[in-house]
């Protein structure tokens, strides 16, 4: 929400990159919401556990700038 609202407020760049990780979180879900939990568990590490790899990371460069 935070993302969003200074995003909104201000066109902040860093809160739009931060959307994207967001949103790609959102389509694995959206994905995986129909499918057994096996494979949904599996759908998660295989394609949501990068993209939140990827936004830890960018996210403790930007706490560093």
């Amino acid at each position: 929400r935070k993302f969003f609202d200074l995003h909104a407020t201000n066109k902040s760049q860093i809160a739009e990159k931060a959307l994207r990780y967001i949103a790609a979180l959102y389509e694995v879900e959206r994905e995986a919401r129909e499918l057994e939990p096996g494979i949904r568990q599996r759908i998660r590490q295989d394609k949501a556990a990068p993209i939140i790899d990827a936004l830890h990371t960018w996210m403790i460069a930007q706490r560093q700038l």
